[in-house]
């Protein structure tokens, strides 16, 4: 049961948020760690808050939505062009699909998800706030690796897959290249990752390093799957011998849940490399927060990698395809803990209590804190640019008066 609420001298009632033990600001959430201020918080521990997602208050953690999941930056009106644009590249694929195109399959496959990504760096601002040298080292790097790596193990695919859609289909009789290829895909697709983390980036906000994350791991499995389907392109403009079955099959495999567990992978592995816990805060421990990150980080990257080589015992393709969706959903589970987990517990910007800040995600006008005290969400679930612009042009305060 939270304290009872005190009024302020400049008329603000406040809280003892029962999380933190910080005087606060009443509301639903306390603005400091994003707690619950009232007497029944929801399900699950305190420390991840798993009733209300921190970039989009109105959705659960447990709750696998692809677009609030790989578009944290945007609020969810934002989101909604880009919902779009994900059953647009889905009803491409099917589409394709079923009337045999595969020159047209192998292109909404390999660049449908890249492209949607790239269009939410833009729109999320990220092309303002963050070096473009190590986008473009995450992204042209990510691709060439990818190329690289399929053309370096072509042969050795070739003799094992026969000549498939997918990066992962029908192993049946090479575990070696099950394994190892799969494997030391996944190794190069985080060296770009890794290789920016070592420059030193001036941001160390968590969700600066799922991009660098996501963005490279995507590029990585658009140039490998380009590379490796390029063949494809010289077969003729129909497939009229291929099953619609297997190109569904192939195509929600390729098209779907290989670069968006890739994805999630790689942007895990940027948050957990980029995280930077509240030192000066005793309730916190980010040591034991990073290592929990770099822990979901390499349970997602050894499924990504697994999933592969459960092809090796060479079931009927439907049953791999819903193999490959319920990992899918799995990963995307993991990825929103982990986005929970950073958001709530990372270091957050300067407190200005006392100034008023627009949310872009209730718009509601609340105190300038760590989270919205109205909707719960991390004030650093929007981009800098976006946050500096609100503090730029703060909302005025206008004080009552009389008979008004």
């Amino acid at each position: 049961m939270s304290a009872p609420t005190e009024s302020a001298p400049d008329g603000v009632e406040r809280v003892e948020c029962p999380v933190c033990e910080t005087d606060v600001p009443a509301g639903a959430f306390c603005g400091l760690c994003g707690g619950h201020l009232k007497s029944k918080p929801g399900p699950g521990p305190h420390w991840l808050r798993q009733d209300t997602f921190g970039a989009a208050p109105n959705e659960s953690v447990l709750l696998p939505a692809i677009a609030s999941s790989l578009f944290p930056h945007l609020p969810n009106r934002s989101r909604t062009p880009f919902r779009v644009g994900l059953i647009l590249v889905l009803l491409g694929l099917v589409g394709f699909a079923f009337i045999k195109l595969p020159a047209a399959l192998i292109t909404v496959s390999a660049l449908g998800l890249p492209l949607l990504f790239l269009l939410y760096l833009s729109e999320s601002d990220a092309f303002r706030d963050m070096s473009k040298m190590s986008l473009a080292v995450a992204g042209f790097l990510g691709a060439a690796l990818g190329v690289g790596w399929v053309l370096l193990t072509g042969e050795m695919v070739a003799r094992a897959y026969g000549v498939p859609m997918a990066a992962g289909l029908a192993i049946h009789h090479v575990v070696r290249e099950g394994v190892l290829i799969p494997a030391g895909g996944m190794i190069l697709m985080l060296v770009p990752t890794v290789l920016v983390r070592l420059s030193r980036p001036k941001s160390r906000e968590s969700l600066d390093g799922f991009v660098i994350g996501a963005l490279a791991a995507l590029m990585f499995a658009a140039g490998s799957t380009l590379t490796r389907l390029a063949p494809q392109f010289a077969t003729g403009l129909l497939a009229h011998n291929r099953p619609i079955k297997s190109l569904l099959v192939e195509a929600g495999i390729c098209g779907v849940t290989i670069p968006l567990t890739a994805a999630v992978a790689g942007g895990m592995v940027g948050m957990g490399l980029w995280f930077k816990g509240q030192d000066t805060n005793p309730h916190e421990r980010p040591a034991r927060t990073r290592t929990a990150l770099l822990g979901l980080a390499v349970v997602v990257v050894l499924i990504h990698t697994g999933v592969a080589i459960t092809d090796i015992v060479g079931m009927p393709q439907l049953q791999m395809l819903t193999i490959h969706v319920v990992m899918t959903v799995v990963v995307l589970v993991l990825l929103r803990v982990a986005l929970q987990m950073a958001l709530l517990h990372e270091a957050h910007d300067p407190i200005q209590e006392d100034e008023p800040l627009l949310c872009v995600h209730c718009e509601h006008v609340v105190p300038d804190m760590a989270f919205c005290p109205a909707c719960g969400v991390a004030t650093r679930a929007s981009s800098r640019s976006s946050r500096n612009d609100r503090r730029s042009s703060r909302p005025v305060r206008q004080a009552a008066t009389e008979g008004s």
